[in-house]
Protein backbone atom coordinates (compact mmCIF):
# COMPACT_ATOMS: atom_id res chain seq x y z
CA UNK A 1 0.00 0.00 0.00
CA UNK A 2 1.10 3.70 -0.85
CA UNK A 3 1.79 5.74 2.14
CA UNK A 4 -0.38 8.75 1.88
CA UNK A 5 0.10 11.99 3.49
CA UNK A 6 -2.19 12.96 6.71
CA UNK A 7 -4.69 16.03 4.98
CA UNK A 8 -7.28 17.41 7.61
CA UNK A 9 -9.77 14.87 8.31
CA UNK A 10 -8.42 12.72 5.71
CA UNK A 11 -7.46 9.34 6.33
CA UNK A 12 -4.07 8.36 5.23
CA UNK A 13 -5.05 4.90 5.02
CA UNK A 14 -6.62 5.42 2.28
CA UNK A 15 -10.47 5.62 0.58
CA UNK A 16 -12.37 2.29 -0.26
CA UNK A 17 -15.71 3.29 -3.12
CA UNK A 18 -18.44 1.62 -2.79
CA UNK A 19 -20.27 0.15 -6.45
CA UNK A 20 -23.00 3.66 -6.29
CA UNK A 21 -19.75 5.94 -6.02
CA UNK A 22 -18.27 3.73 -8.92
CA UNK A 23 -20.65 3.80 -11.09
CA UNK A 24 -21.59 7.92 -10.43
CA UNK A 25 -18.17 8.23 -11.63
CA UNK A 26 -17.90 6.22 -14.69
CA UNK A 27 -21.30 8.24 -15.28
CA UNK A 28 -20.19 11.55 -14.46
CA UNK A 29 -23.88 12.31 -12.89
CA UNK A 30 -21.41 14.33 -10.41
CA UNK A 31 -17.62 15.95 -11.02
CA UNK A 32 -17.76 16.78 -7.30
CA UNK A 33 -17.17 12.88 -7.12
CA UNK A 34 -14.23 13.01 -9.76
CA UNK A 35 -13.02 16.21 -7.72
CA UNK A 36 -13.22 14.94 -4.82
CA UNK A 37 -10.88 11.56 -6.02
CA UNK A 38 -8.47 13.30 -7.85
CA UNK A 39 -7.90 15.68 -4.56
CA UNK A 40 -6.92 12.13 -2.68
CA UNK A 41 -5.06 11.41 -5.41
CA UNK A 42 -3.15 14.73 -5.90
CA UNK A 43 -2.73 14.34 -2.02
CA UNK A 44 -0.57 11.07 -2.16
CA UNK A 45 -3.61 9.57 -0.38
CA UNK A 46 -4.67 5.79 -1.78
CA UNK A 47 -7.99 5.29 -3.68
CA UNK A 48 -9.35 1.81 -4.06
CA UNK A 49 -12.12 -0.56 -5.21
CA UNK A 50 -12.83 -3.67 -4.01
CA UNK A 51 -12.54 -6.84 -6.08
CA UNK A 52 -16.41 -7.20 -5.34
CA UNK A 53 -17.58 -3.99 -7.05
CA UNK A 54 -15.09 -4.88 -10.03
CA UNK A 55 -17.20 -7.91 -10.31
CA UNK A 56 -20.28 -5.45 -9.72
CA UNK A 57 -19.56 -3.11 -12.53
CA UNK A 58 -18.80 -5.86 -15.06
CA UNK A 59 -22.15 -7.29 -14.42
CA UNK A 60 -23.31 -4.11 -15.32
CA UNK A 61 -21.68 -3.65 -18.33
CA UNK A 62 -22.27 -6.98 -19.89
CA UNK A 63 -26.23 -6.16 -18.96
CA UNK A 64 -26.22 -2.99 -20.41
CA UNK A 65 -26.92 -1.61 -24.15
CA UNK A 66 -23.38 -1.30 -25.26
CA UNK A 67 -21.35 -3.83 -22.96
CA UNK A 68 -17.65 -3.24 -25.28
CA UNK A 69 -18.06 0.44 -24.86
CA UNK A 70 -18.57 -0.07 -20.65
CA UNK A 71 -15.97 -2.79 -20.02
CA UNK A 72 -13.54 -0.74 -21.70
CA UNK A 73 -15.04 2.19 -18.95
CA UNK A 74 -14.46 -0.21 -16.11
CA UNK A 75 -11.05 -1.38 -17.91
CA UNK A 76 -10.11 2.63 -17.46
CA UNK A 77 -11.02 3.33 -14.23
CA UNK A 78 -8.89 0.04 -13.16
CA UNK A 79 -6.32 2.69 -14.65
CA UNK A 80 -7.67 5.19 -11.79
CA UNK A 81 -7.66 3.60 -8.63
CA UNK A 82 -6.27 0.48 -6.96
CA UNK A 83 -7.92 -3.15 -6.79
CA UNK A 84 -8.03 -4.99 -3.60
CA UNK A 85 -8.48 -8.55 -3.44
CA UNK A 86 -10.74 -9.95 -0.44
CA UNK A 87 -7.91 -11.31 2.32
CA UNK A 88 -8.21 -14.16 5.09
CA UNK A 89 -8.80 -11.21 7.46
CA UNK A 90 -11.31 -9.93 5.24
CA UNK A 91 -13.64 -13.25 5.54
CA UNK A 92 -13.09 -13.47 9.27
CA UNK A 93 -14.34 -10.46 9.74
CA UNK A 94 -17.51 -11.28 7.13
CA UNK A 95 -18.10 -14.11 9.23
CA UNK A 96 -17.72 -12.29 12.97
CA UNK A 97 -20.13 -9.18 11.54
CA UNK A 98 -22.41 -11.31 9.94
CA UNK A 99 -23.02 -13.39 13.08
CA UNK A 100 -23.61 -10.46 15.34
CA UNK A 101 -26.22 -8.40 12.12
CA UNK A 102 -27.86 -11.88 12.31
CA UNK A 103 -28.27 -12.00 15.83
CA UNK A 104 -29.73 -8.41 15.94
CA UNK A 105 -31.77 -9.48 12.82
CA UNK A 106 -29.65 -6.76 10.60
CA UNK A 107 -28.37 -8.65 7.54
CA UNK A 108 -27.36 -6.91 4.62
CA UNK A 109 -26.34 -8.21 1.57
CA UNK A 110 -22.97 -10.20 0.91
CA UNK A 111 -21.14 -8.43 -1.29
CA UNK A 112 -22.03 -4.97 0.91
CA UNK A 113 -21.12 -7.03 3.91
CA UNK A 114 -17.51 -7.54 1.92
CA UNK A 115 -17.12 -4.61 0.69
CA UNK A 116 -17.49 -2.99 4.32
CA UNK A 117 -15.49 -6.21 5.66
CA UNK A 118 -12.19 -4.68 3.24
CA UNK A 119 -12.65 -1.48 4.65
CA UNK A 120 -12.58 -2.53 7.76
CA UNK A 121 -9.57 -4.84 7.98
CA UNK A 122 -7.45 -2.29 5.82
CA UNK A 123 -8.45 0.21 7.95
CA UNK A 124 -9.92 2.69 4.89
CA UNK A 125 -12.73 4.93 4.75
CA UNK A 126 -15.79 3.31 2.82
CA UNK A 127 -17.37 5.59 0.78
CA UNK A 128 -20.82 4.70 -0.68
CA UNK A 129 -23.95 6.71 -1.57
CA UNK A 130 -26.52 3.64 -0.09
CA UNK A 131 -28.37 6.14 2.23
CA UNK A 132 -31.65 5.21 1.28
CA UNK A 133 -31.08 1.41 2.97
CA UNK A 134 -28.24 2.29 5.38
CA UNK A 135 -26.85 -1.09 5.78
CA UNK A 136 -23.42 0.32 6.46
CA UNK A 137 -25.20 2.66 9.41
CA UNK A 138 -26.38 -1.20 10.68
CA UNK A 139 -22.65 -2.26 10.67
CA UNK A 140 -21.80 0.75 12.95
CA UNK A 141 -24.40 0.74 15.36
CA UNK A 142 -23.83 -3.21 16.12
CA UNK A 143 -20.14 -3.74 15.66
CA UNK A 144 -18.78 -0.16 15.82
CA UNK A 145 -15.30 -0.73 13.78
CA UNK A 146 -16.87 0.91 9.91
CA UNK A 147 -14.73 4.58 9.28
CA UNK A 148 -18.05 5.57 6.73
CA UNK A 149 -18.33 8.85 4.49
CA UNK A 150 -21.45 9.39 2.68
CA UNK A 151 -21.73 10.76 -0.33
CA UNK A 152 -24.66 11.77 -2.66
CA UNK A 153 -23.69 10.06 -6.27
CA UNK A 154 -26.80 12.20 -8.24
CA UNK A 155 -25.99 15.73 -6.29
CA UNK A 156 -22.68 17.66 -5.28
CA UNK A 157 -20.84 15.54 -2.66
CA UNK A 158 -20.84 16.82 0.82
CA UNK A 159 -18.21 15.57 2.83
CA UNK A 160 -18.31 15.21 6.68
Amino acid sequence: MRAGKRGDGLNKNGYLLDTDVLIAFLQGKNPEIKANIKKFLDQDIPVYMSLISLGELCLGAFKSENPPKNLFLVNMLKNEVDLLDLTEDTVMLYGEIEAVLEKAGQVIGDFDMLIACTAIARKLTLISGNERERHFQRIITLFGQLDFEQWDVNCPVKRR
